[in-house]
């Protein structure tokens, strides 16, 4: 495949923070993209969970079964307690005008009432780790499926860390993600940003500059010592 696109999809963690100085004004995506030297496609949006990256990814190629030829996708993971929903209210259809379904999210980090209401929908016994760990990895490995059932070369990598895993059914599912294809599995982006210093502010664990550059180093090299952009 002669890589000629770069398609990535996640969420802040793959965008600007300009409200935040000019310093990060980069991010992982586009230095993958100035690298190769590559027309981006960057569905990456803040504040958005993991159900609404693998189906509007799934959405674009479908859209455009021509970039399997020539399109590399970078998906970032973001937090697992993110629950997407589509609307009817045409939320942010100017971001993707190419797409009738738009999203909200509620966020347990965000909306206070959140974990109530999870709670209240599913019942007061809930185990909302392991709910959101195994929504979180089938979903994951639904993308991962497409992708190697279409043939489409991809990588995956966290920005959210989730719970440590205790439930042995949870585990058996973790260990389906091809790991060849999953850059630093055992960490987060934001992890390696806080212990690094590398964040745009003190209160903010967003990458600046440099915790968006350092990041994009080591997963071109990933990239690459794996041969990853051919599937």
């Amino acid at each position: 495949m002669i890589m000629q696109n770069l398609f990535v999809n996640g969420c802040s963690f793959n965008g600007p923070r300009k409200k935040w100085g000019k310093e990060c004004n980069t991010w992982v995506g586009k230095e993958i993209a100035d690298h190769y030297g590559v027309t981006l496609y960057d569905f990456a949006r803040g504040g958005r969970g993991n159900r609404r990256i693998c189906d509007t990814t799934k959405i674009f190629f479908e859209q455009n079964l021509e970039r399997k030829k020539d399109t590399f996708a970078l998906i970032q993971w973001t937090s697992p307690g993110r629950r997407d929903y589509p609307t009817n209210d045409g939320y942010k259809k100017h971001k993707f005008p190419t797409m009738e379904t738009t999203w909200k999210t509620w966020d347990p980090n965000r909306d206070s009432n959140t974990t109530s209401f999870i709670k209240y929908l599913f019942g007061l016994g809930a185990d909302l780790d392991q709910m959101t760990q195994v929504e979180s990895i089938l979903g994951l490995l639904d993308l991962q499926d497409y992708f190697q059932n279409k043939g489409y070369p991809y990588v995956f990598y966290n920005t959210l860390s989730d719970a440590k895993i205790t439930n042995p059914d949870v585990q058996l599912l973790f260990d389906k993600i091809d790991k060849k294809r999953f850059f630093k599995p055992e960490t987060s982006h934001l992890d390696y940003t806080v212990a690094n210093g590398q964040q745009c502010k003190q209160d903010d664990p967003h990458p600046n500059e440099e915790g968006h550059k350092d990041w994009a180093k080591q997963l071109k090299e990933f990239i690459d010592a794996n041969n990853l952009r051919s599937i």
